[in-house]
């Protein structure tokens, strides 16, 4: 789940991640029964400290909502900045968890830390939907949600009677990154290459072109 820690040449650490085939099992017949779920990511950023609690430094969390638009067979992906379309679920597993990343403040140098990752999947209650509906009539050009039939085309008591069948609840992935030093990551950092010097004949005028050569 994790890729790698590293840090920015201005000393920000940072994380790198991914969740690998989130929807399989009972989650995947949710999906495509249309039952609209939540996808959280919480990552933590904690302080090793011997002899005593460790102490977490920073929290970044981001949320989605996935669900499956069955009027209009596309699946949908909604964040708090944007709704997205897509015509199958492998593409919007691919834009809602390949290649995320996160960044954190600057660190102690010489200090001791770890990074814990958590996705976590779960369905919307029915006040979660109307919620999520309200917010979609308002954000979407007209036509795209249905009035009668609600987000997707279900009602509250369907997704009630879907989560009863497919027996959908919360979904936890967790993983841990190794220990680093803020640091032992900025000596691993390549060097910057070194300023090419210009040669005579670089900066001398081209004989037939009358343009000068670039000043020292």
């Amino acid at each position: 789940m994790i890729e790698n820690v590293g840090l920015t040449s201005q000393g920000f650490p940072y994380v790198s991640y991914r969740l690998d085939r989130p929807f399989e099992g009972k989650v995947l017949e949710g999906i495509r029964s249309g039952l609209p779920s939540t996808l959280t990511y919480t990552v933590e950023l904690w302080r090793r400290r011997s002899g005593w609690w460790d102490r977490l430094e920073e929290t970044r969390e981001s949320q989605a909502r996935v669900l499956r638009d069955l009027l209009n067979e596309e699946y949908v992906l909604v964040t708090g900045e944007e709704v997205r379309r897509f015509r199958n679920l492998e593409a919007l597993t691919e834009a809602a968890c390949a290649h995320r990343r996160e960044y954190f403040h600057s660190l102690g140098a010489r200090r001791t830390y770890y990074i814990v990752v958590t996705a976590n999947l779960a369905p919307l209650s029915v006040e979660d939907l109307r919620e999520l509906e309200s917010w979609l009539q308002g954000s979407l050009r007209s036509g795209e949600v249905s009035p009668r039939g609600g987000v997707a085309g279900l009602s509250g008591t369907l997704v009630g009677m879907l989560l009863a069948w497919t027996g959908f609840g919360d979904d936890d992935v967790r993983a841990r990154s190794t220990t680093f030093v803020p640091e032992q990551l900025l000596r691993d950092l390549p060097a910057a290459p070194l300023a090419r010097q210009s040669t005579r004949s670089e900066n001398a005028t081209a004989p037939d072109s009358g343009a000068t050569g670039a000043r020292p």
